[in-house]
C-alpha cells in the first residue's frame, strides 16, 4: 500500500495548541509534524536538527516512546485513524460485487436456468437452478396471484 500523502489537519487545535509559541517555533513545529508524517517516527537527531534550547514548547509536543523514537500523539492517532478508514473503504469497494444477496437477486432474474415445479395441495414450490449453480426456492403459497382478477383489471384500464 502506498504512503498516504495527506493527514487531517485541525486548524483550531493547531492555533490553540501553539498560541504561546513564536512564529518561528510554529514553523519548526509544523515542520516536525510533516517530517513525522513522512517518516512515521522521529529520531533524537531529527529533533536536534530543527530545534534549539529555546524551543522547549515545541519539544514538549513530542513524546519519547519505549521504542526510542519520538511522536506527536495527536498526529500518530490521526494518521492511524485515516489509514484505517481508507482501508475500510478499500475493502468495501472490493466486496461491493461479492454480496451474496445481490448475486441471488440477480440470478433469480436470469432466464437461462432450468427448474422444477412441485405442487402439493395448495402449495407450489418452484426450484430454479441457473448456470452459476445457485439454487433458489420460491413458494407461491404466501404470494398467490389471482390472474383472472389481474386480467380483468388490465382489460378495464383500456
Amino acid at each position: 500500500m502506498a504512503k498516504d500523502p495527506a493527514v487531517l489537519f485541525y486548524t483550531q487545535d493547531f492555533l490553540v495548541g501553539t498560541m504561546t509559541m513564536s512564529y518561528e517555533q510554529k514553523g519548526k513545529y509544523i515542520t516536525l509534524l510533516c517530517l513525522q508524517h513522512q517518516k512515521g517516527k522521529l529520531t533524537l537527531k531529527d529533533l536536534q536538527s530543527i530545534l534549539n534550547e529555546e524551543d522547549v514548547d515545541v519539544a514538549e509536543k513530542f513524546i519519547k516512546e519505549s521504542d526510542g523514537f519520538y511522536y506527536n500523539q495527536k498526529l500518530k492517532f490521526e494518521s492511524e485513524r485515516r489509514k484505517n478508514y481508507s482501508e475500510s473503504r478499500r475493502k468495501n469497494l472490493m466486496n461491493k460485487h461479492k454480496n451474496s444477496h445481490m448475486v441471488n437477486d440477480i440470478n433469480s432474474h436470469l432466464e437461462t436456468g432450468t427448474g422444477t415445479e412441485t405442487v402439493t395441495g395448495n402449495k407450489t414450490e418452484i426450484e430454479i437452478e441457473n448456470e452459476t449453480s445457485i439454487t433458489s426456492k420460491y413458494s407461491t403459497e404466501d404470494n398467490k396471484i389471482d390472474f383472472d382478477k389481474l386480467y380483468e383489471v388490465f382489460n378495464n384500464v383500456k
